[in-house]
């Protein structure tokens, strides 16, 4: 017994479907953690060094830029609406025409996407000189294979949820 008052927020279990691998980091600090299933078409490339060093890339992405999603399309809608909603109602677009107005949004939602979504993100061992997409798919075609990122989900100490 040690007598601590130690509360489990949330837990998660990931296993590997398909050709793939699961991999985990723990930021130093043990602050913040991370679990990431990354697939592959041929069951070669798993075990590769190449693949494994993106993965862990990908894990060291994810614990820095804290995305909230894979892509765009896995972003709930309701978190999208908030954007919109959000963005209309900005001092940026009042007194501007309805088409400037929808690009304004457009814009700032694209700006959203590209901080939530961890394919969009910029690659922070590259200085986001490229985005997390081209560098999976620069070390896809160097594999000669399809590479996917499946699902992540990250952790931080302290984080609440209300359910």
């Amino acid at each position: 017994r040690i007598r601590e008052n130690i509360r489990i927020a949330r837990h998660q279990r990931f296993e590997v479907s398909a050709n793939g691998l699961i991999a985990a980091y723990i930021h130093t600090g043990a602050k913040v953690g991370v679990l990431v299933e990354v697939g592959a078409e041929k069951e070669a490339t798993v075990a590769t060094e190449d693949f494994k060093q993106l993965v862990k890339d990908i894990t060291l992405q994810i614990a820095a830029a804290s995305p909230v999603a894979v892509s765009r399309e896995q972003v709930d809608p309701a978190i999208v609406a908030k954007e919109r909603e959000i963005a209309g109602t900005s001092d940026l677009v009042k007194n501007k025409p309805p088409q400037a107005v929808a690009k304004i949004i457009e814009g700032k939602l694209e700006k959203y996407f590209q901080t939530a979504c961890l394919v969009d993100q910029g690659f922070v061992k590259r200085n986001s000189e490229i985005t997390v997409r081209e560098h999976v798919a620069a070390v896809a075609k160097q594999l000669g294979d399809q590479i996917t990122i499946r699902r992540f989900i990250r952790f931080q100490v302290g984080e609440s949820f209300g359910g």
